[in-house]
């Protein structure tokens, strides 16, 4: 099914079980990029210690108290998601465009309390509505000519070394077999195919979309221009689909029999969680403020995948042409994504700007599946051994011009996988750049930032011990619009 990484060699055993989860599935739904409002996203989400965005709802909501007025705010965030790649020596490239939301959200200031401001608590703030945490729009196209073997080589690997048959794979080698695309030879006891050394163009194309979206509830207060804090619940929806296309075609005629192959693949995740978030910042004086905050783990109680797949053979002889479709699978489960700190600084330059940092501290081997008819013990293992604790930082800088305000930022989310996996497959950091513009009046902004993000992968078209990797470079590039009203 996906084959990512390594892992990829785990999950033909998966389908014999039915559920498909594996460890990349657990590190896509725990990387978080943190979206939202234009200016947070125009300092790259270095806002943990600045405080005043509404985005800071999901990082530290202790910025929900620096507010001293109501607000309201709406984002709109077109993306592109792009690649290249190489295999084999052959370039690729494609790119999808998507137009999403990146928050919507309103908060509620409460006056001070005592006359004339005396009170300790300064302001008391509430905040409601929702900020993009992760967009999955990306397109991916490989292609190469492979003279050593095919992906049917090793679906007959699997039959004969586990000793199964085909229909214990009802998704991709039991296809495989309805479509005569595999052997038996009764005389030998193994499975075999026409491909079985190579000789053969090999395309795949992987389209992927949808997004992680939070609904914020949040509230936090001013005590005595010191302190601020905040308190949000977190309520993240996931939505993933993914469609694949995998081909492979002989060269010429230097395979007998076999002309071509169509694999399709459809899968869709669906989840809904809940987790709770806690800050804090602290100003020893005007030109200096301190964060930092805590997230609990998100607990996701109600992941829900539906997948289905079907193949399609062309032989010489056309009588054994054949098109073979799977049942549609489905599977619920729940998922655990890991605790994460942030700790931040922002030197505040008089009237002038604002010099802004973030860490961010998460160890991505915590993730973890369970299930209440099923055992994850073996995948949970491998999510252990496969990723690492480490951490991101992000930066940003914003600077005033009378009522116009220009911005810039750097973000590096480090690699997540573990030394042994890093050497053998995968470096997957990312880097992000972004820069912005604003203006703002006594009750209207509006904000307008360009986004632009890079990250490498290796992705195996099956088993990798078989098959050289495809090196990916995926690209993300985002103009973020952001109105607002104060009142």
């Amino acid at each position: 099914m996906k084959t990512r990484t390594l892992i990829a060699l785990m999950i033909l055993g998966f389908a014999l079980t039915g559920n498909a989860q594996t460890a990349d599935d657990a590190l896509r739904y725990s990387r978080i990029y943190y979206s939202g409002t234009a200016r947070f996203n125009a300092l790259s989400g270095a806002f943990g210690a600045v405080g005043a965005d509404f985005s800071t709802l999901a990082t530290n909501p202790a910025g929900i108290g620096l507010y001293s007025g109501s607000e309201i705010t709406l984002t709109i965030a077109p993306n592109i998601g792009s690649s290249t790649s190489t295999f084999n020596g052959t370039n690729g490239s494609d790119s999808r465009v998507n137009f999403g939301m990146g928050n919507f959200g309103f908060i509620l200031n409460l006056k001070p309390f005592g006359k004339n401001g005396s009170s300790l608590l300064k302001n008391f703030n509430f905040g409601f509505g929702f900020n993009r945490q992760s967009d999955f729009n990306s397109r991916i196209s490989i292609q190469g000519t492979n003279l050593k073997n095919s992906m049917m080589q090793s679906y007959a690997n699997t039959l004969n070394n586990k000793g199964t048959t085909p229909d214990a794979y009802p998704f991709d080698i039991g296809l495989a077999w309805d479509a005569n695309l595999l052997m038996y030879d009764s005389t030998a006891k193994k499975y075999y195919c026409d491909a079985a050394y190579g000789g053969l163009t090999q395309r795949k194309l992987i389209t992927t979309y949808g997004a992680i979206n939070e609904m914020d509830f949040a509230f936090g207060g001013n005590l005595g221009d010191k302190f601020y804090f905040g308190f949000t619940i977190g309520v993240p929806t996931i939505n993933y689909y993914e469609s694949s296309t995998y081909q492979e075609a002989r060269i010429k005629d230097t395979v007998p029999n076999f002309i071509a192959l169509n694999y399709n693949y459809n899968l869709m995740t669906k989840g809904t969680g809940v987790n709770i978030k806690f800050g804090l910042i602290y100003r020893p004086a005007g030109w200096i403020r301190i964060g930092a905050a805590i997230h609990t783990p998100t607990w996701y109680t109600n992941m829900h995948d539906e997948w289905f797949s079907s193949m399609q053979s062309t032989f010489t002889t056309s009588a054994w042409n054949r098109t073979s479709s799977s049942p549609l699978g489905y599977y619920d489960y729940r998922m655990m994504t890991p605790f994460r700190a942030m700790g931040s600084l922002a030197l505040m330059i008089g009237n002038y700007g604002l010099v802004s940092a973030d860490y961010e501290y998460v160890d991505y081997s915590q993730a973890r599946f369970n299930s209440s008819d099923a055992s994850y013990t073996d995948i949970n293992d491998q999510i252990s051994k496969s990723f690492k604790s480490w951490g991101n930082v992000r930066l940003g800088t914003e600077w005033r011009l009378g009522d116009f305000r220009v911005r810039g930022g750097f973000a590096y989310f480090s690699n997540p996988y573990s030394g042994a996996m890093t050497s053998s497959t995968n470096n997957t950091e990312r880097f992000q750049v972004s820069g912005g513009l604003g203006y703002r009046s006594r009750y209207f902004f509006a904000d307008v930032t360009y986004v632009w993000a890079r990250m490498n992968e290796n992705y195996y078209l099956y088993d990798a011990s078989m098959v050289p990797p495809s090196n990916v470079a995926l690209t993300s590039q985002s103009v973020l619009t952001t109105i607002g009203l104060r009142f």
